[in-house]
């Protein structure tokens, strides 16, 4: 959030509060305007006092010292040795007794004072310069006070002036400056504001000696500017210096002081100009052109991109606008005629220029204009700086210009009176309501119920109903709203469905010992082309970023897998073998619509399963482990749809072909597992023995909620063994989808016992052994039952795969 310090002298100078700065910041802080901290200069001036100089006399020993008494209240007098020139008896100045804690004057540490003997004479203390009380840099001298200071009182009550440091909404601009802070003061407490003086603008600024031009009026909606000559450069005024300074800004010289400070009081950031240094007498607000470069104030040059917005003249930029100015216009020691700017821009395109070019913390202006400024403000900063200029850089006003294409309209918000106790939940007195608008310098029409709006024209953030009652709720004061405990017993707390899921899965694949991972989003595109042996693309072409921040995170990543493929390259440099997992969304492209964001869990096998150790032996991941893992997620969370709904291929792009599994569901893959093709492990140097499953969760989550609560079986199963003989190209799902298929409800479940090659079923054969378990719900199968199954089973085996049952 912006954050603006205001010092408490300054707030004062515009509404005359009342109270402590405690109860100032309490207040304000109530009503909306959130107060960070409050910063008491001298704050950690303990022991330190107004002192006067009663009596000053030369050291007996030593030619450069001086013997200084100082009264600091009524009975308290201490000596001091002192090198100071600049001192008189009589004169009023800080003095420090034992034990205050100080600034070094000849370092940048602290000091705790104590007794010490100089030349003989013991010293008590210390009279202060500037540096050493955090004051300024000037060690030279003591720093002299008001004679008017009251003697014997703590420092910090002379001199301290308290800053606020305001943290601003961003809807808010009106109070990044003092005026609007003040304007807040003075509404809760019920004073007057008191507008700071202005200058009257004109004549109509002659285009010979000045001219306006805007060229991108969405960039710039409004462009002010004067003229000025006799323009003396010099110190600005020593108030308008500590003002500066307390609200965290160096003062320079008088012209970039005054503008600065107007832009502290109103808001609105300002640039001066040396006007001679002007190519063709123009102030133009456009685009840089292609090519374009401007060295900054910063002594940076930049190299601009042709959507950034700059303050040029006829054949250069001058300035990146709203953020930074360039050098080649800078008000210099002889400039005696100045341009000045007063804009209004776009605040989108600054934040995103200012970010482009890293300069979003290092610009006051650019952290106003990146919020939505009115363009008002733009006449009165123009008025108000001009006035400081005339009085304290003896300059002549030749004339102002003004250009705005188009005005921003003022809204008329309709509401009722009765919307207020609607939204605030209490009654709030008509006439107190209409108060609080006005305090803050609303105008308003009223007719029986109904109330029309008109806010100030530099609130930007006030546009519907709602923004006009909390108006009114700051104001009459947030303490009004009773707190009240909700009646009726609090709805339960119901997780999301998916949500529930994917913490279901994450803790299943923990049990089965897998490691969770988590990575970008965003990733390589290369790696995409590393997926498959020919580097042909998986699925569509994936989403791009417009703007990425670097080539390595440039597309949406479509799957999971390249990002597991890429932590399993990093770490199986540093170990034999590993199991890990992902459960993340993928993005893919949708015709016309915001990207198919589709939750995931992926998992990667590869090296060693188990290592050797004197009870085992070293044993790597295979096919079955990873075909055990998404047996286990399907029975883990109650789902088995997928498989008998699901269109079921050997083979997946990218796996190895005779050793993965796909399962689509409606043309979508659900599931794919398997061991990766052997040439696209080597591409990512990892062993061949690794192994890849993913599973659409979405599809899983659909399968949950159409399964329904399974009763557990009243009858017994029978169990029976059986071999079939097949070709040797037959891959065993075929053989257990038409198994199934045969069996139909009767079978409960199918399991591959044995595979079997050898002169018994004769050369190109195999055989596989299988087991199966038959169960029925309505009663005990019989003997003749059961053969009833094989048979079907048998039959459909031959004449769809061509197998025959083994003796």
């Amino acid at each position: 959030m912006p954050t603006i310090r205001a010092p408490l002298s300054w707030l004062k100078d515009y509404a005359e509060a009342t109270g402590s700065v405690d109860e100032i910041a309490r207040q304000l802080h109530m009503s909306g305007t959130e107060i960070d901290r409050i910063e008491r200069p001298g704050g950690g001036w303990d022991h330190v006092w107004v002192g006067r100089i009663a009596a000053l006399e030369k050291h007996p020993n030593a030619d450069k010292l001086q013997l200084a008494t100082v009264e600091y209240g009524a009975g308290r007098e201490k000596t001091v040795v002192t090198g100071a020139t600049n001192i008189n008896a009589g004169d009023v100045v800080p003095y420090a007794e034992v034990g205050a804690k100080l600034r070094d004057g000849h370092g940048d540490g602290w000091i705790t004072l104590e007794p010490k003997k100089m030349r003989g004479i013991m010293s008590e203390g210390m009279v202060c310069s500037a540096k050493e009380l955090g004051l300024g840099d000037d060690h030279e001298g003591i720093l002299i006070l008001d004679p008017s200071a009251t003697v014997g009182q703590p420092l910090a009550d002379a001199l301290g002036d308290p800053v606020l440091v305001i943290e601003l909404q961003p809807n808010r601009p009106d109070c990044m400056g003092l005026i609007g802070v003040a304007r807040e003061l003075a509404a809760v407490q019920r004073v007057a504001l008191r507008e700071p003086k202005v200058a009257k603008l004109g004549p109509d600024l002659d285009p010979k000696k000045l001219a306006v031009r805007i060229e991108d009026a969405m960039g710039c909606p409004r462009f002010g500017a004067a003229y000025l000559e006799g323009v003396t450069i010099g110190p600005s005024p020593k108030w308008m210096q500590e003002r500066l300074v307390a609200a965290g800004m160096r003062p320079i010289h008088n012209a970039v002081d005054i503008t600065n400070y107007v832009m502290l009081e109103l808001g609105q950031p300002l640039h001066a100009y040396d006007a001679d240094r002007l190519a063709g007498g123009m102030l133009i607000a456009r685009r840089a052109r292609a090519g374009e470069s401007i060295k900054t104030l910063d002594d940076v040059d930049r190299l601009l991109s042709t959507d950034t917005l700059v303050i040029a003249d006829q054949t250069r930029a001058l300035g990146i606008a709203g953020i930074l100015g360039g050098q080649d216009s800078e008000i210099r020691p002889t400039t005696t005629h100045v341009a000045l700017e007063a804009a209004s821009f776009e605040p989108r395109g600054i934040d995103r220029t200012a970010q482009k070019l890293g300069l979003s913390q290092q610009s006051a202006a650019s952290a106003r204009f990146r919020l939505a400024l009115s363009p008002e403000l733009v006449p009165l900063a123009l008025a108000r700086a001009v006035q400081l200029l005339i009085e304290h850089a003896g300059a002549t006003l030749v004339g102002t210009t003004d250009v705005y294409p188009t005005p921003r309209p003022r809204p008329n918000i309709r509401l009722h009176f009765s919307d207020i106790p609607r939204i605030l939940g209490i009654e709030i007195p008509r006439e107190e309501s209409l108060d609080a608008l006005a305090r803050l310098g609303f105008q308003y029409a009223e007719s029986g119920d109904t109330l029309v709006v008109t806010p100030p024209v530099i609130r930007t953030d006030i546009g519907i109903t709602e923004d006009v009652v909390e108006e009114v709720a700051r104001i009459v004061g947030y303490d009004r709203i009773p707190v009240r405990i909700p009646g009726g017993p609090l709805p339960l707390h119901e997780r999301h469905p998916l949500h529930e899921l994917r913490e279901t899965v994450r803790d299943l694949l923990v049990g089965l010992g897998l490691q969770e991972t988590i990575s970008y989003s965003l990733i390589d595109p290369a790696w995409l082309e590393r997926m498959t042996a020919d580097g042909a693309p998986l699925g569509p072409d994936p989403i791009r970023v417009r703007n990425p921040t670097s080539a390595a995170q440039s597309v949406a990543r479509p799957t999971l897998r390249p990002s597991l493929l890429d932590t399993a390259a990093r770490n199986h440099k540093h170990r034999d073998g590993f199991g890990v997992f992902e459960i993340a969304p993928v993005y893919l492209p949708r015709q016309g619509d915001l990207p198919d964001e589709r939750w995931t869990i992926a998992f990667l096998l590869t090296g060693k399963a188990e290592q050797q150790t004197w009870l085992t032996k070293p044993r790597d991941w295979d096919v079955y482990d990873a075909r055990g893992i998404i047996l286990a997620l399907h029975r883990g969370v109650s789902v088995g749809g997928v498989g008998s709904r699901g269109d079921r291929t050997t083979g997946a792009p990218g796996l190895h072909p005779g050793r993965s599994v796909q399962i689509t569901v409606d043309g979508r893959p659900a599931v794919v597992y398997g061991q990766l093709d052997p040439r696209v492990a080597e591409r990512w140097e990892l062993p061949s023995a690794t192994f890849i499953g993913e599973l659409d969760l979405q599809i899983l989550l659909e399968d949950l909620q159409r399964s329904t609560a399974v009763t557990p079986p009243r009858f017994p199963g029978a169990h029976r063994d059986v071999a079939f003989v097949v070709d040797e190209s037959l891959a065993y799902g075929e053989l257990a989808k038409e198994v199934r298929g045969a069996a139909k409800d009767t079978l409960e479940s199918v399991a591959l016992l044995d595979v079997y090659r050898g002169p018994q079923v004769g050369a190109g054969k195999k055989s596989f052994a299988l087991r199966l378990v038959m169960r029925s719900a309505t009663g005990t199968l019989t003997d003749a039952d059961v053969e009833k199954v094989l048979t079907r089973v048998e039959g459909r085996v031959l004449h769809k795969l061509g197998g025959v049952l083994r003796g």
